[in-house]
C-alpha cells in the first residue's frame, strides 16, 4: 500500500511537471508596450497601446482564474493525500479517495491539453474548466463563428466523448 500512494504521488507530480513544461514551451515570450509603442508611428501608438492592453487584459484575468481553479485543486489534492495516507480510514473510503485524486490530475491534464489544441487554431488564450461532465471553453476572441464552435467542440468531444460542451468567447463572458 505505501508503494502504491508513493507511485501515485510520483505520477502526479510528473503529470504537473509535464503540463507546465509544456505550456512554456507553447507560449511566445511576451512583448512589452513601451517596445510595441517605439515599433510604431507616433499617430498609431495609442491604437497600438489600446489594442494591447484588450488582448492582454483577458489573458491575465484567465491567468488568475487558473490560479484560484490550480489552489483550489491543490487543497483538494492535500485533503484526499492526507486520507489516502492515514490510519483512520477504512480501505475502501483509501480507495475512493485515490480515484477522485487520479480524476484530478486527469482532468487537469485534460484541460491543458485542451487548451493547447485550441490555442492551435489560431486563438491568442483559451480556458477550458472540466467539472465532471460539463466542460466549458472560454476563448479570447472578438467574434466566434459557428465553424470555429463546432471544430472547439470537436476536439473536446474526441477528449470527452460524453461531455456537455459550453463554448465562449470575450473576456466578458466567463
Amino acid at each position: 500500500m505505501q508503494l502504491k500512494s508513493k507511485s501515485s504521488w510520483l505520477l502526479a507530480l510528473l503529470t504537473i511537471v509535464a503540463v507546465i513544461s509544456m505550456y512554456y514551451l507553447m507560449v511566445p515570450p511576451k512583448q512589452s508596450q513601451p517596445e510595441i509603442a517605439l515599433k510604431e508611428d507616433t499617430d498609431q501608438k495609442a491604437t497600438i497601446q489600446s489594442v494591447t492592453r484588450e488582448v492582454s487584459s483577458p489573458s491575465l484575468l484567465f491567468e488568475e482564474t487558473r490560479l484560484q481553479v490550480s489552489n483550489k485543486r491543490n487543497q483538494l489534492r492535500q485533503k484526499l493525500t492526507q486520507k489516502i495516507t492515514s490510519e483512520e480510514y477504512f480501505v475502501e473510503e483509501k480507495n475512493k479517495a485515490s480515484i477522485e485524486l487520479d480524476t484530478l490530475n486527469k482532468e487537469e491534464s485534460t484541460e491543458a491539453l485542451l487548451e493547447m489544441d485550441i490555442k492551435s487554431l489560431g486563438f491568442p488564450d483559451a480556458l477550458v474548466r472540466i467539472e465532471g461532465q460539463e466542460v466549458s471553453v472560454t476563448v479570447m476572441a472578438n467574434e466566434l463563428s459557428k465553424y470555429q464552435a463546432n471544430e472547439m467542440i470537436y476536439l473536446i468531444k474526441k477528449e470527452c466523448e460524453d461531455a456537455n460542451v459550453q463554448v465562449k468567447f470575450g473576456a466578458n463572458n466567463y
